[in-house]
């Protein structure tokens, strides 16, 4: 067996790195015409990457959604004796999951807040409709929390609280 390259520029003609990379592979499988093949497979992957992409979304919004329970589960058994002590311990674990989802909303969704500026500094009420899950909810809490350090509470339908987890 050559070390590296070696095969694809012993020869009379300077081969790119694709066509070596084909060269490798018939070589490897020896299944000649292996072009065909792995045009093949790329037009079945192009094919269904919407699929895949429709699949892949609820797929990251709920492993998220565990992460986070799963996070905040650890961060209360790792401080539980430090509750006695210290004011309010869940401060770094609102922090950390705010940063999280502000995160995944500003990726994956172009997430954008306007006119936090008209929500007053006392109580007020903030009427939003949500589609198939909550998590414009969760945007809209963890960009609260990280612009103006205030918490939102949610009066939900008895729908969310079925939801596993």
């Amino acid at each position: 067996m050559t070390g590296g390259n070696e095969s694809c520029t012993a020869g009379p003609t300077s081969m790119s790195y694709l066509t070596c990379l084909t060269y490798i592979l018939e070589e490897w499988t020896g299944v000649e015409d292996i072009g065909d093949y792995l045009s093949y497979a790329f037009y079945i992957l192009w094919l269904l990457f919407p699929l895949v992409v429709v699949f892949v979304l609820p797929g990251v919004i709920i492993i998220l959604f565990y992460v986070s329970i799963l996070w905040l589960h650890i961060y209360k058994r790792k401080n539980e004796i430090k509750e006695a002590y210290s004011h309010d311990v869940w401060i770094g674990a609102r922090e950390m999951l705010a940063t999280i989802w502000d995160g995944h909303g500003r990726i994956w969704h172009g997430y954008e807040l306007h006119g936090v500026e008209n929500i007053p500094q006392g109580p007020g009420l903030v009427v939003f409709y949500h589609g198939a899950t909550p998590v414009d909810y969760i945007y809209f809490s963890a960009r609260l929390h990280i612009m103006k350090k205030r918490r939102c509470s949610v009066v939900a339908d008895h729908f969310v609280f079925r939801l596993p987890g």
